[in-house]
């Protein structure tokens, strides 16, 4: 009964949610742009891919996939790289660099792993 329920309800609920939260991401992007113009392109960019990624884990990829975690891992990459070209020098950025990275190369390591096992042990 449950799951009738959520596939009725909070699938549409869930979906509607994501879909309003990239659309202020998207226009906060646009509004950071414009009112603090090229200084701020890096930010946008940053918000436009999460929205993009979440947008494409919502209604192609599903969010429990290699795929998925491997390109939302990449949105820590991003945003160290956006921050320190900025030229903010902090030690965030760098933690953001480097624990993104090591993510993404943990994921693409497991992914390739457990592709090499037998389909018995899958």
């Amino acid at each position: 009964m449950s799951d009738s329920l959520y596939d009725r309800y909070g699938r549409p609920l869930v979906v509607g949610f994501v879909v309003v939260l990239a659309a202020l991401s998207v226009a906060s992007a646009y509004l950071r742009v414009e009112t603090a113009g090229t200084a701020a392109v890096g930010d946008a960019i940053v918000s436009l891919y999460i929205a993009a990624v979440v947008l494409w884990g919502t209604f192609r990829e599903g969010y429990d996939t290699p795929r998925f975690r491997i390109a939302l891992y990449g949105v820590l990459v991003l945003w160290g790289s956006a921050d320190l070209i900025a030229g903010a020098d902090a030690p965030l950025a760098y933690l953001f660099l480097i624990g993104g990275s090591l993510l993404i190369a943990w994921e693409s390591y497991s992914y390739t792993r457990e592709r090499r096992k037998p389909v018995y042990e899958r």
